[in-house]
């Protein structure tokens, strides 16, 4: 691809110099046919961690690929190109890098731009971007595939990427519960307590055994709209009242499990107690387009009925992206299951109230350790940082794309594949439950290819019948009651796939943003509690995981 480049000249008004701007023509050399449209995501660009923000001046790995959803497929000419948004009037963008001048240049005739440096067939390409200083504002990363004069695809689906600079966010609020969440794939986010409730922080009234000083194991979910199990101003069920006045998660974890069809993950971390309890405990969990809302809680100890934790936490981003990370400052909440005012009074009552936030004039009694005459702000007694992991790919259903209007028939059944031997193609199609929206929704897909291998075209059919025998023994042999719903995690991998079980009792390491394990993660001294995963009682996720670190005295 010869990108060229064209110079207009324009006399300035009182001036004899000539202004010429450069203006770069994306439309490759050669081709006859307009672009093919990307519907499918054909070709994608991809950055490990699919940010949706950048960070300035820090430098991102960009993958130009064929998508492994669709047959193998070579291209000879490319382009990718940084391009600023329109409030960007200085045009800072960054720079494009290079992995290897045998594949790929720096464009002579076009700024910001990375083209083919040979006609040798590619399946990717990798460059690397220095993202622009900070105020920059932000940028669209796109690309263009030519496979033949024929055949080729230009900045639309994933072959556009917009990243913007990335703003702290507010650790006081919360974002409003999308009702829908629009993304595709799935994501799997690391949960960490931080305990910041001390004599220091808090000193009003502070317990006099501050070795009592405690938060109870967390339980919490990742859940569908409209179905936490603990919310704002409502009244307590009644295990979250067994939890908050007793410590104790049993009952509270019978209620999830009876409404685990509303619930991806149960989540289960254990608690911090001095002189832990300004360290952390940790526990991972997976969210999805239809759970895609976290709530979990813990007991403050000692006190009469008071709660932290938070509910309704939306993970999903209205661009149809998952959050990256999110850190919220967390403070008291009375269960209005007792009327005690004091951390070590209890006045057992009959007439529960709603569950409402404690503050430093409510209740407005001085008998409160959290009250203030001057209604100063109160310090968090935790905080909470839920970090993104791992992104987990995932089809879209065309109602989550594109709405009712937009949906289709179930797929058909797979065709045969197009050779009897070797390496060839088979297809499936769709249609509209209403054939007349097939205008407005062109860009659902409703026929779709996979690549499929029949068997060696030098094998006899004998041999291949004598094959096929043996692997359907193999599998009557496996113990199916050894294994368990493919709604789990195996290790690392998934295992949603029909044909993919998983072994029952399976543990898994929980590893953090940077890769470690809590293991790794604990300090000198520290008492690792242990991670296990258990969901023989239930077809939803559990995680467990705990970690105390180094006493804070």
């Amino acid at each position: 691809m010869m990108p060229k480049r064209f110079l207009l000249c324009l006399s300035i008004l009182f001036s004899s110099i000539p202004k010429c701007i450069s203006v770069c023509n994306k439309l490759p050399d050669g081709v006859v046919n307009p672009r093919n449209r990307n519907d499918i995501g054909k070709y994608i660009l991809e950055i490990p961690g699919n940010p949706q923000n950048y960070t300035p001046n820090q430098k991102y790995n960009i993958t130009l690929k064929i998508s492994p959803r669709v047959p193998p497929k070579t291209f000879r000419h490319f382009m990718i190109t940084l391009e600023p948004d329109e409030g960007n009037e200085e045009h800072l963008v960054g720079q494009l890098d290079i992995e290897t001048y045998t594949l790929a240049r720096i464009s002579q005739d076009c700024r910001d731009t990375v083209v083919e440096s040979s006609l040798v067939p590619k399946t990717e390409i990798k460059v690397y971007w220095t993202a622009p200083p900070k105020g920059s504002g932000c940028i669209a990363i796109k690309a263009t595939v030519v496979e033949s004069k024929e055949n080729w695809f230009s900045e639309d689906g994933q072959l556009t990427k917009k990243l913007c600079e990335e703003t702290l966010q507010n650790e006081n609020s919360q974002p409003e519960p999308l009702q829908k969440c629009c993304a595709c794939d799935e994501a799997k986010y690391e949960m960490a307590f931080e305990g910041k409730w001390t004599r220091n922080t808090h000193p009003r009234h502070f317990p006099v055994d501050q070795w009592s000083t405690k938060f109870s194991d967390i339980i919490g979910a990742s859940h569908q709209f409209n179905h936490a199990f603990w919310n704002y101003e409502r009244m307590a069920t009644e295990g979250l009242k067994e939890l908050a006045e007793a410590g104790s998660t049993r009952t509270l974890e019978s209620e999830l499990k009876n409404n685990s069809e509303h619930i991806r993950t149960i989540i289960k971390a254990r608690g911090l107690q001095y002189p832990y309890i300004t360290k952390s405990t940790y526990a991972v969990f997976r969210v999805d387009n239809k759970n895609h809302l976290v709530s979990l809680v813990s007991k403050i100890t000692p006190s009469p009925d008071w709660i932290v934790g938070v509910a309704n936490l939306e993970l999903c981003n209205e661009d149809c992206t998952w959050e990256e990370y999110r850190t919220l400052n967390l403070y008291p909440w009375d269960a209005g299951t007792n009327d005690g005012l004091k951390y070590d009074t209890s006045v057992p009552t009959d007439i529960h109230q709603p569950i409402r936030r404690i503050t430093p004039n409510n209740p407005n009694d001085p008998n409160s350790p959290f009250y203030s005459e001057n209604g100063e702000d109160m310090k968090p007694i935790a905080k909470l940082h839920l970090t993104r992991q791992r992104i987990y790919p995932k089809a879209c259903e065309p109602d989550v794309m594109h709405g009712e209007e937009c949906a289709t028939k179930d797929w058909s059944e797979w065709s045969p594949c197009s050779a009897t031997c070797g390496q060839s193609t088979k297809y499936r199609q769709r249609t509209f439950v209403d054939p007349d929206n097939a205008e407005k929704c062109h860009t659902v897909q409703l026929t779709e290819s996979e690549g499929c291998f029949n068997r060696d075209c030098s094998t006899s059919d004998e041999m291949m019948g004598n094959n096929e025998n043996q692997e359907m023994d193999s599998e009557k042999e496996n113990d199916s009651d050894n294994l368990v719903p493919d709604s789990v995690t195996c290790g690392d991998e998934d295992c949603k796939e029909p044909q993919k079980m998983c072994p029952k009792n399976t543990s898994e390491e929980v590893r953090g943003a940077d890769g470690t394990t809590p293991q790794e993660r604990r300090p000198v001294g520290a008492k690792e509690t242990g991670i296990r995963i258990d969901i023989r009682t239930t077809g939803v996720e559990e995680r467990f995981s705990g970690l105390q670190g180094e006493p804070a005295y």
